[in-house]
């Protein structure tokens, strides 16, 4: 296995060193159009009106080939560029909750980089939507590893990053949580993105006029000559949905990083690609019975070279907090719903059973009970729910909370499951080997 190891490993260099390099990387460097910007907002913004003006900092380095021409924390700036409306499945839910400002469909778009030296270059992207929060997830370690808990290992990831970076990946605590869940509860909020919001605007022209940094002597992972392998960045170009994803359907993925060995030799350049293929896939169905989606990489092509055999497997996926997304140990991917969604249901179905209880005063006269009519009012149609079962009567109040409770049930116990969706531009981790012969 060492010999095909460093037989494989010598040819990838030889290539990597025979391959002319592209003009990309002399002074002048072009960011080809079709590369994502990662940008992370800095501070709040509340959601008025288009054209309203934000700014971010990139979260990702951008290379080209073996130079790095963008660093993390560069500044962007951008702006509101559409406020759309809200899908009526999402307006019905909401409404159910007593929402009457469900989120609408807001995109930003950037147009301007700033340069560490304060020159400025006009770029444009294609309008994106932000998540609040994003997660890097990882696969569970081997057997006999030692186990990083994610807060640590996403810290130790970020030590370099920018601050506005940092809160891009920034778990939300539980508390911050249940005043978000609280907040939604409101019949009325205006919307806002909230510091460190995470956009990835693709570029839709060639990005010109940058200076290549110097040639790094090393990526973020130990030497490709290691005997486990290497772990390589990438990003999917490939959507993976394990609603729609087929056995044996193709996936491919592009090299974000270069990767070097320990005596500066070029093993893997940015821009190489990776081919593989769907191994499992399965959608979600009823009883809340959720997705998961398996894919694995056979070859690797880089510029200028022909293709070569390789293992390549997910080693970390980042994706939207909500999405509950986990590993498994073969790097399959699949949605891993929280326990605690089972216990609103618990409380919603006390609360609806509780709502056709009356009690008597000492003169047998029925007490109007605000507190048990505002309960079964929350349930069903959250705080307006709660102003309406004062005014009703005893009946429509439990007839509220049964409907909440109906409808929680339904949606955690019986209801579709969620899909495994790994949109275009997925930032991936890919552990790569040689293939066996």
């Amino acid at each position: 296995m060492r010999g095909c190891m460093a037989l494989w490993l010598a040819a990838a260099a030889a290539l990597a060193q025979e391959a002319p390099l592209a003009p990309s990387v002399r002074l002048g460097t072009t960011v080809p159009s079709g590369v994502p910007l990662r940008v992370a907002l800095e501070r709040r913004v509340a959601i008025k009106r288009v054209g309203e003006p934000i700014q971010g900092r990139l979260v990702d380095p951008i290379y080209v080939y073996d130079r790095m021409v963008l660093p993390a924390g560069s500044l962007v700036e951008g702006h509101i560029a559409e406020i759309g409306g809200v899908p009526i499945g999402r307006r019905l839910q909401a409404l159910l909750y007593g929402n009457l400002t469900p989120p609408r469909e807001v995109r930003a778009q950037f147009d301007t980089l700033v340069l560490s030296g304060g020159s400025r270059l006009p770029l444009r992207t294609t309008p994106s939507r932000g998540t609040a929060h994003t997660m890097r997830i990882a696969k569970p370690p081997r057997k006999g590893e030692e186990r990083t808990s994610p807060a640590e290992a996403a810290r130790d990831k970020l030590t370099q990053m920018d601050r506005a970076a940092i809160l891009a990946f920034k778990e939300p605590g539980k508390l911050s949580r249940l005043k978000s869940r609280l907040f939604e509860m409101l019949p009325y909020h205006r919307q806002a993105w909230s510091a460190g919001t995470l956009f990835t605007g693709v570029l839709q022209e060639p990005l010109t006029g940058l200076a290549p940094y110097p040639v790094e002597a090393r990526s973020d992972s130990p030497a490709f000559a290691e005997s486990d392998g290497q772990e390589v960045s990438a990003r999917l170009l490939t959507p993976v949905s394990s609603a729609t994803a087929r056995k044996g359907a193709p996936v491919e993925a592009v090299v974000t990083r270069p990767v070097f060995s320990g005596d500066r030799s070029l093993l893997i350049p940015e821009g190489s690609r990776l081919l593989g293929d769907i191994v499992e896939a399965q959608h979600a169905r009823f009883f809340h019975r959720n997705g998961k989606v398996l894919f694995a990489f056979r070859e690797m092509q880089l510029p200028a070279s022909a293709a070569q055999g390789v293992q390549g497997y997910l080693e970390g996926v980042e994706a939207d907090f909500n999405a509950h997304l986990v590993l498994d140990a073969e790097g399959g991917t699949h949605v891993d719903s929280p326990k605690t969604r089972f216990i609103f249901p618990a409380i919603a179905a006390a609360v609806a059973g509780l709502s056709f209880h009356q009690d008597y005063n000492a003169q047998g006269v029925p007490d109007w009970d605000i507190g048990g009519r505002a309960e079964s009012g929350a349930v069903g149609l959250g705080l307006i729910g709660t102003v309406l079962t004062q005014v009703g009567p005893r009946a429509f109040a439990s007839s509220i909370a049964i409907t909440g409770a109906a409808f929680s049930v339904y949606s955690t116990f019986i209801a579709r499951g969620a899909n495994v969706v790994l949109p275009v531009n997925t930032p991936v981790k890919i552990s790569l080997k040689p293939r066996s012969r």
